[in-house]
Formats: structure tokens, sequence, C-alpha cells
């Protein structure tokens, strides 16, 4: 009659090829937020760049509006001036 196989080592192997398994199942769960993790820092990258586009955007937008209203005060005094300087002919005549 041939010998029973050691109970012992029966549950370690069967043990091993458990912990295989988990170890296998956490590599892909791994590699999957990894993925996950990858795309999301893609999507950072790009509005971040969007953003930044957007605040220069911004900015040389009030400049010109800052341009502008300083053109507009400069052109309204000269009208202002030109004004006098007729009335004061007009006067003088």
């Amino acid at each position: 009659m041939a010998e029973p196989e050691n109970l012992v080592l029966e549950l370690l192997r069967e043990m091993r090829a458990d912990i295989r398994s988990v170890r296998d199942e956490q590599k892909e769960d791994i590699r999957g937020l990894r993925s996950v993790v990858d795309s999301i820092l893609l999507r950072l990258d790009y509005f971040e760049e969007r953003v930044e586009m957007l605040r220069e955007s911004t900015m040389t937008a009030l400049g010109f509006a800052v341009d502008a209203s300083e053109r507009k005060k400069k052109i309204e005094t000269q009208i202002a001036e030109l004004r006098e300087r007729v009335e004061r002919l007009e006067k003088a005549k």
C-alpha cells in the first residue's frame, strides 16, 4: 500500500498556489491603476496648458483694455485742450 502524501505538504502547496494567484491578481490590479494614473496625469497636463493659455489670453485682453482706456483718456484730454484753444481764438476775434 502506498503511503498517503503528507497532509501538511499538501496544504503548503495549496497555500503557495493561492499566494501566487493573489500576487498575479495584485500585479494586474497595479498595472490597471498605473494606466488610470497615467491617463489622469495626461489630462492634468492638458488642463494645466489650457489654464495657462487662458491666463495669458486674459492678461493680453486686459492689457488691450487698459491701453484702449489710456488712449481714450489722452484723446479726451486733447479734445478738451483743443476746445479751449478754439474758444480762446473765437473770443480773441
